[in-house]
């Protein structure tokens, strides 16, 4: 079963542009595929600052053991050596998740531009109810965009993460139209516990998205 690890990153006031940089160097030094986002549009944008997230992608629960050792063995060699993204920054974090369903196959020639996260909180029983539905709704849309659904290994128990990633921004309105205006959200609504909470990013690198 695949996984990704996200690392979130809050640069300090006009540092961004160079914590996205720095980001996109540090997933090509580790030679891995992944992405690299900034917020554009955040959960709280009146609350909270904008955050520079990085996606890796890892293949198995044997990928996530490899990552972890590579960037923890050596008393943390790994991480000491991108203290200088971590000077330029007020804050930092890390994630891991479980891919439950994902595209079957990428667009030819896809471009990505933004990527959307939401999160669902689901009622306690319903999960993989919610994982069912979820995966085959996602399967059935006729559009031009790559997705993915996860779960969070940190963070409430049961709660959903789905992930559109799009050529425009213009895709996503019509992505998204296509989602709101379908019967199934009838469905999804007994499942969820309380409105999910939505996260757009402009991707600024992408490899093997």
């Amino acid at each position: 079963m695949p996984y990704f690890m996200n690392s979130f990153r809050t640069p300090k006031t006009g540092k961004m542009g160079e914590v996205a940089e720095l980001v996109q160097k540090s997933l090509e030094d580790l030679g891995v595929p992944g992405i690299v986002s900034v917020a554009v549009s955040p959960p709280t944008p009146h609350l909270g600052p904008v955050n520079v997230t990085a996606a890796v992608n890892i293949e198995n629960a044997e990928g996530v053991d490899a990552l972890v050792d590579r960037l923890f063995d050596n008393g943390m060699q790994a991480i000491r050596d991108r203290s200088d993204i971590s000077e330029l920054c007020n804050h930092e974090s890390l994630s891991f998740s479980r891919v439950m369903a994902s595209s079957a196959n990428i667009p030819d020639n896809f471009a990505p531009k933004f990527i959307n996260r939401t999160f669902i909180p689901v009622k306690l029983g319903k999960l993989p109810e919610m994982l069912d539905l979820q995966s085959s709704w996602h399967a059935e849309i006729d559009h031009p965009f790559i997705y993915n659904i996860s779960v969070p290994m940190g963070g409430p128990v049961s709660s959903v993460r789905v992930t559109h990633i799009v050529e425009s921004f213009a895709s996503l309105e019509a992505l998204n139209e296509k989602i709101f205006s379908d019967p199934r959200m009838n469905n999804l609504r007994d499942m969820i516990t309380g409105s999910g909470v939505r996260s757009l990013g402009r991707i600024t690198y992408a490899k093997g998205a």
